[in-house]
This record gives structure tokens, sequence and C-alpha cells, in this order.
């Protein structure tokens, strides 16, 4: 059996926006995959529309409920994903926590100009800002690196793209534009209770990947304690080191491993399927039973 339990359709705020579900369902059905789950950030919207709308005419396969959810610790941010839940009542507690995509990125372009206005930096805000489909540190990002003067500042922090930007903004406090997404984003203990209280789990996401790699001890030990059910072993950033890691790691602690594809649409993550997994490991995922 084909997984990919890791796929985000342009409910995303940074997927590709010519990829809609019904495109993201026939591409994945055209790849053989057999188990999906779409886990679009924040919300669950598709599997709303999947529980009114009959859509195996366009994917035949398992669909499994799944949602990535920004989370926010002592700072920090990062993923998790939920499956198998109750679409209903988490699509209504996902607006309540996150509201929409537009109020959520506009929430956090604002915190974004306010830090910018404090230290004194220049940011080109004569460019209209769209929250349905704009992302709210790509249009600070963008509207910064027009001006020589911050050239001096994203060289010092090293940022040369705009998910530097991002990462950066968000988990190092020295930055001048470091937010603290406590004030947009829940804890993993919100996510935790509340997919537990509807039938679902929660699994840690892309552990390993370059951004999360710095505080990776901190990311698994709060996800211990705060009950998280399983670790997404199998992504497209996780080496082979890494996956030995999480798997140890996954087994020690009695914990789910999941994988899949991380697909956006964007030419990084434009595959659907897990593709980093030896042969002789595949059964592990084959035989999920989730």
């Amino acid at each position: 059996m084909k997984n990919d339990l890791h796929v985000r359709t342009n409910f995303s705020a940074s997927a590709n926006k010519e990829w809609n579900w019904e495109k993201v369902l026939k591409k994945c059905q055209d790849e053989g995959i057999e188990r999906l789950s779409i886990t679009d950030f924040d919300t669950c919207l598709f599997h709303v529309i999947n529980k009114i709308f009959d859509t195996s005419s366009i994917f035949s396969g398992e669909i499994i409920t799944g949602m990535e959810c920004d989370v926010c610790e002592d700072g920090l941010t990062f993923e998790l994903l939920a499956y198998n839940f109750e679409p209903i009542k988490t699509f209504n507690w996902s607006y309540e926590t996150y509201g929409t995509l537009k109020t959520r990125q506009t929430k956090i372009k604002d915190l974004l100009l306010d830090c910018a206005k404090k230290h004194g930096l220049k940011v080109d805000t004569s460019v209209p800002f769209n929250g349905k489909i704009d992302f709210g540190h790509k249009y600070i990002y963008e509207n910064m690196i027009k001006y020589a003067e911050n050239v001096d500042l994203f060289e010092k922090f090293n940022i040369n793209t705009m998910s530097d930007f991002y990462n950066i903004s968000a988990k190092q406090k020295d930055f001048p534009l470091y937010v603290n997404l406590n004030q947009v984003f829940p804890t993993i203990k919100n996510v935790v209770e509340f997919v537990h209280s509807v039938g679902g789990f929660v699994v840690l996401a892309q552990p390993c990947r370059s951004k999360n790699k710095a505080n990776l001890d901190f990311l698994l030990e709060t996800a211990i304690k705060n009950g998280v059910d399983g670790i997404e072993v199998y992504h497209p950033s996780h080496s082979k080191d890494d996956i030995e890691f999480l798997l140890n790691f996954a087994k020690e602690h009695n914990k789910i491993v999941t994988g899949g594809s991380n697909f956006n649409g964007k030419p990084e993550y434009s595959n659907v399927g897990i593709t980093n997994i030896d042969k002789d490991e595949k059964e592990i995922l084959n035989n999920l039973k989730l």
C-alpha cells in the first residue's frame, strides 16, 4: 500500500495557489496513492467538504482526516499533525483557535510591521496585502529586501530567502523582527487535548527538518511531556541518520511512526508518496493501523 499522510492544498497559506483539492486528489490517484491524508495548515476544511460531497470519482483510495497545526511553545513555533478526528467539531475548533487564513496572516503581518517600526526598519507598505492569498512573513520579507539599508541586518542573521526570514523571525529572540507567535498559535497541550477529545491522535511533524534541528531535544521532550502519540519519521528533509534516530526514539517511547511527502505544489515539495524509505522499511508504513 502506497501511503502519504502529509499533503496540502491551496487552503494552506504556504501552498501553490493553483493546487486546489480536486487537482491534488487527481494527482494522488494518478500516482497510485492508496491511503492519503490532506493536512492543510490550521484548517480541516477539505475534510468537511469530503464529508458532504462524494470525492471517490476523483480519488478511490482511503482518505484519513488530517490537519497540520501550528503551535508555539516558549516562543518557538513548530508543527503537529492531527489525524483521524471528527471533522465538523475539529473545523469549528480550528476556526475559533486560528481564525481564518485572512485574519491569521493579517495579524502576523501587523506584528512583524510593528517590530520593523520599533527598530526603524524600512518596509514598503504601499504594496496591497491580501490576507486570503498572501503569507504575512513573505509580504514583510519581500517589501524589506527592496531597501539597501536592510541588507546589513539580513547578512548579519544569514537571511538569504523568505524561508530563512520566517525561521529566524519565529525562533531567534535577538532578531529585531522576532515575533512570539503565542499571540497567534496555541500550545501543544491545547492541540493534543482537543484532538484526543474528538477521537484523533497527534504526531510531531518533521522534527529533523533543518528549521527544527537546533531545538530538536526541546521539541521531542515537549512532545512526549504533552502526550503526543507519534513521530513523523519519514519526511523528504530527513536524512538516513535522522530516520534511524527517530525510529529508535519512537520505539523507545512506544510512539506511532508516520511519514509523508509534505506536498504543497511548489518545486521543493512537488511529489506525492514517501520517497526516502528503504525497501526493507516499507512494511512499517504499509501496515500502519490508523
